[in-house]
């Protein structure tokens, strides 16, 4: 995702979170994902708010949690979590504007791509 839609979102979602979970800098030093919340001990993760894309054309797409955040590093000590969706490095200029949704946001999504008009359609589905 690119930088100036990425920050912002990930400030955001930080901001949100920071009063259930505190952020786990080793695991996004570890991963390259960022941000990472410590959810040791929680039984039933909550607090996480609903990631929602707005796309030209006025259609809204709601990821599910679990499409958006994984568990990365657990042990019997501890469980960390991190967001999945992924930007360039600061020092990378790239040549945008590009935000792809990848293979982990899109599970249980059915995608249709209508070439000739331009148009980009979705459904979520319990993919088996």
């Amino acid at each position: 995702m690119t930088r100036h839609v990425f920050e912002p979102l990930i400030n955001e979602l930080v901001s949100q979170v920071k009063k259930n979970y505190s952020r786990d800098v080793d695991a996004e030093a570890k991963t390259g994902l960022t941000p990472c919340f410590d959810i040791s001990g929680v039984k039933t993760v909550s607090g996480f708010p609903e990631l929602k894309f707005h796309f030209k054309g006025g259609a809204d797409m709601s990821i599910p949690v679990e499409n958006y955040l994984a568990v990365v590093d657990g042990d019997q000590s501890s469980t960390t979590t991190c967001f999945t969706v992924v930007s360039d490095p600061p020092e990378v200029v790239t040549g945008g504007p590009a935000i792809i949704l990848g293979n982990f946001q899109m599970q249980n999504y059915y995608v249709e791509y209508d070439l000739r008009n331009e148009r980009l359609g979705f459904n979520q589905q319990q993919c088996r």
